[in-house]
């Protein structure tokens, strides 16, 4: 038996959908009916047919993976939990059906399901900090290691045991720096993971979001300026700002360094 999260998606009214139906679902209904694909190989063409405009390859390969597990993974036996965000409860349930590709089971919200029953709801707080932290991951569908026992007792709806010791705050900074720590290590693959031009989009983004105006220069030759910033919409107010951005796992020497330097102006920062 797995333990898998399964999220009803953004909308509040999502999680009264699904169980109503008594089914969990997942969005990319572009993809259509998947039952038909085999491999992670079939299952990342599919994606890139119904999502053209996507051409990260990391991003394929997460997104595409997602409806892979839902379709080829899960298996009937295994226990789901749909968290349900506003009201700070999880559904917790037994799959007993197969994929289907039912566009109109749920309409307007999503067409990949697979039968569940409910067995529980439990409010958030009834989950161990370190549980807690699992089901609040941001991907729509991931499998859940190590929580076996626990989630058993959450399905029964046992108390959870309490030995009278535990100071949930002196457990914070060690989940806190777990977290950060996993944040990080996401976050460097991800970004070892896109091309240089999407990496080039980030930099002007994070410029973007500190207030600054940005002019990113297209793909090709960029005479040594790849965003010009600035804080003002019309560019002359300072600091007026060029950078040179490079996305590489090798150093960056000297002479890349002299010839960046030569670009900038003498009101100018790099």
């Amino acid at each position: 038996m797995a333990v898998w999260v399964v999220r009803a998606g953004v909308q509040a009214e999502a999680v009264d959908a699904v169980r109503e139906a008594s089914v969990i679902a997942i969005g990319w209904e572009e993809m259509a009916d998947c039952s038909d694909l085999m491999g992670r190989e079939e299952f990342k063409a599919r994606y890139r047919g119904a999502y053209p405009e996507d051409m990260s390859k990391t991003r394929i390969a997460g997104q595409a993976g997602q409806v892979y597990r839902f379709v080829r993974e899960i298996t009937s036996g295994d226990i789901v939990m749909t968290p349900d965000a506003p009201t700070r409860e999880v559904l917790i349930g037994k799959v007993t059906g197969d994929y289907r590709y039912d566009p109109s089971l749920l309409e307007g919200y999503y067409a990949h399901v697979r039968s569940v029953e409910w067995l529980n709801t439990v409010s958030r707080d009834d989950l161990s900090p370190s549980l807690r932290n699992v089901v609040g991951g941001a991907l729509t569908l991931f499998a859940v290691e190590g929580y076996d026992a626990e989630v058993q007792r959450l399905v029964e709806g046992t108390p959870p045991v309490d030995d009278g010791d535990e100071d949930e705050d002196e457990d914070q900074p060690s989940l806190y720096e777990d977290t950060v720590a996993k944040a990080d290590e996401l976050t460097a693959d991800i970004l070892a993971g896109i091309g240089p031009y999407e990496f080039q989009d980030l930099v002007a983004a994070v410029l973007r979001a500190m207030g600054m105006r940005t002019r990113v220069s297209p793909p090709g030759p960029d005479k040594g300026t790849d965003i010009v910033a600035h804080p003002d919409a019309l560019g002359f107010e300072q600091p007026r700002i060029r950078v040179q951005v490079k996305h590489t796992k090798s150093a960056i020497g000297a002479p890349d360094l002299r010839s960046f330097r030569a670009v900038i102006g003498p009101d100018e920062k790099g």
